[in-house]
């Protein structure tokens, strides 16, 4: 390894060289061409157990004993990380790397010592192992919390509509470009989304996933980039990294992204286009890379029309993008889900129980407003309140009944039409069924209570109510 540069070793250099050099905590010595010690700084002299003005003049050879640096000066060849040994038998790392004057000619020598005894290269060695053996049982933690939990087999449906969106989010798994999971609430996007995470190259890496609709405004900036120790009242000693960071080289999947606030728009736009975060109270940004999965109920379109979600937002995001079909859209894989699930209890709570073809017909004709989320409710409450292990229609809750013998027979109406009935027939029937208490009914119908509220208002019901009560 040749290692040449010039300098003109004039006293104004080698003064400027000790005041460079002369108190850190590496030892150094510099030499002219003909192997006389131009400078020491004091911890080497210190080292050596030697006056340093006394030395200054002296050839290396009578200073350090066994030293290599004339024939450095000779063949003008560095020596890097080179192995000396001193004369009471200390061991040590050195480099020996020479100078040449501006017309090519050797100038002189710069020894540095890198470790003093190889007892310190092995502790250091030792350390580094320590570090990396905690290094790997953090991020085997990492990756066992933050890991996808689910694959495409773990899809179910075998109509023509979720063969066809499991084939396109397969190929959208294999690109680079931010995905955009659009649905109906209760279809599974999270599902959807650790099973593109499993099917990337990013598989080795985390998924990350944080829902924008679930965490308070004035906490969601912290908890998406971070924060420094002493950023706010209540910051964690040590500060806390953020979503981003844990994320770092997978999956960050941000589910109801139609829910955040604009002001963290902005900072996600941010994100994306410059691939760094900054955590709150921080000094400056740092790189991430991060793929990014993001989910939503709303029409974003819509929303931006509306100027309530940003438009370079919503064009970074939707790159690629595909909608899961709502579970009326494919009610032929509604038997399918309802064995799976039936099969998935009796296994974890050792039991045995079947629901029969008269109550299943009636379960497949049920449009399902809340889609596969609403139906998993339905057949866990069926499954535990269920004395017998026969589950028939009589068993089947009053409103779903009431929903599928009073369907809607004209097909000139309209869809929204149609589910706005089924919806009201509904909230009336679990109202009944829990004897008008609002909470009660919104737990029957798997919905918020906030929901059943604004469901109320929508749909005019109060006067079914008051007949109600």
């Amino acid at each position: 390894m040749d290692t040449k540069f010039s300098m003109e070793l004039n006293q104004p250099t080698i003064d400027l060289l000790n005041q460079i050099f002369g108190h850190i905590p590496i030892s150094m010595l510099l030499t002219d061409p003909n192997g006389r010690i131009l400078m020491l700084n004091d911890h080497y002299a210190n080292f050596l157990k030697v006056e340093k003005e006394s030395i200054i003049g002296q050839i290396v050879d009578d200073v350090v004993p066994n030293t290599r640096i004339p024939i450095v000066l000779a063949t003008g060849k560095a020596e890097i990380s080179q192995r000396h040994v001193y004369g009471n038998g200390v061991k040590s790392i050195v480099n020996r790397i020479p100078f040449f004057s501006p017309d090519g000619e050797i100038a002189g020598c710069l020894g540095i010592v890198l470790f003093e005894s190889m007892e310190e290269l092995q502790h250091l060695a030792k350390v580094n192992e320590e570090l990396h053996t905690r290094l790997s049982v953090y991020q085997n933690e990492l990756k066992s919390i933050y890991t996808s939990k689910y694959s495409f087999d773990d899809i179910l449906g075998q109509s023509a509509i979720m063969r066809k969106t499991k084939e396109l989010a397969k190929r959208l798994a294999l690109s680079k470009a931010n995905i955009l999971i659009t649905g109906e609430s209760g279809t599974g996007k999270e599902l959807w989304a650790h099973a593109i995470h499993r099917a990337s190259q990013r598989i080795e890496f985390p998924f990350v996933s944080v829902n924008c609709g679930a965490i308070p405004e004035n906490l969601l900036e912290s908890e998406l980039f971070g924060y420094e120790e002493g950023a706010f009242t209540g910051a964690k000693k040590g500060g806390k990294l953020g979503k981003f960071q844990l994320a770092n080289g997978g999956t960050l999947f941000l589910d109801e992204i139609g829910d955040m606030p604009l002001m963290m728009q902005v900072k996600i736009l941010r994100v994306l286009q410059e691939r760094e975060v900054e955590k709150v109270g921080g000094r400056g940004p740092e790189k991430v890379d991060v793929a990014i999965i993001a989910a939503t109920h709303r029409n974003l379109e819509q929303m931006v029309k509306e100027g309530t979600f940003r438009e370079d937002l919503y064009y970074r995001l939707n790159v690629l993008s595909f909608q899961l079909p709502s579970l009326r859209e494919h009610s032929e894989d509604i038997e399918l889900l309802i064995s799976h699930f039936v099969t998935q209890y009796c296994n974890s709570s050792e039991t045995t129980k079947r629901i029969t073809p008269e109550a299943m017909a009636i379960l497949s004709k049920y449009p399902w407003p809340g889609n596969i989320r609403e139906l998993s409710a339905v057949i866990q409450r069926l499954l535990v309140i269920t004395a017998c292990e026969k589950i028939t229609p009589l068993d089947l809750p009053q409103y779903i009944c009431l929903a599928t013998k009073n369907r809607p027979q004209n097909r000139r109406r309209g869809l929204d039409q149609a589910l706005a009935e089924v919806e009201q027939d509904m909230i009336t029937q679990a109202l009944q069924l829990a004897n008008n208490n609002k909470i009660e009914a919104a737990r029957l119908l798997g919905i918020p209570r906030s929901r059943l509220y604004r469901k109320i208002g929508q749909y005019h019901s109060e006067d079914k109510i008051n007949k109600v009560n």
